[in-house]
């Protein structure tokens, strides 16, 4: 996926999720309804920001983040790991990185036996 094909992805996936908000949909919405409690996010831009600021004060707990750059991280999470680290058990993770998907869930799967989705996943279902 190049550069503009990857913008314009990003693009009309927020855009349904700002339609959803319109239509009263909620995000926590999708976890409840697949059982998920106990979340950890991969990827640690400005995406799982919005994420943290929408779970905030729900019965999804995100209990950490996961980035390749730990130290420069612009998330507003406490706990950050790399993928170098023993990762704590949670329900599902979920990447932001869309684009690179298939690739981060290789690596993941690699380490912790635990579900693993797509943000896309997550804002198209909603």
């Amino acid at each position: 996926m190049n550069n503009f094909e990857r913008f314009e992805h990003s693009y009309l996936m927020l855009l349904h999720w700002l339609e959803a908000i319109h239509l009263k949909h909620d995000i926590v919405d999708f976890f409840l309804e697949e059982g998920i409690k106990n979340i950890a996010l991969y990827g640690m831009g400005d995406l799982a920001n919005r994420i943290i600021d929408s779970l905030s004060g729900t019965s999804v707990n995100i209990c950490y983040g996961i980035d390749q750059d730990v130290a420069g991280t612009v998330c507003r999470i406490n706990a950050i790991y790399s993928l170098d680290d023993a990762l704590p058990r949670v329900d599902a993770i979920i990447v932001m990185p869309f684009y690179a998907y298939d690739e981060i869930k290789k690596s993941l799967e690699d380490k912790i036996n635990t579900r693993i989705i797509s943000i896309e996943e997550v804002i198209w279902s909603i």
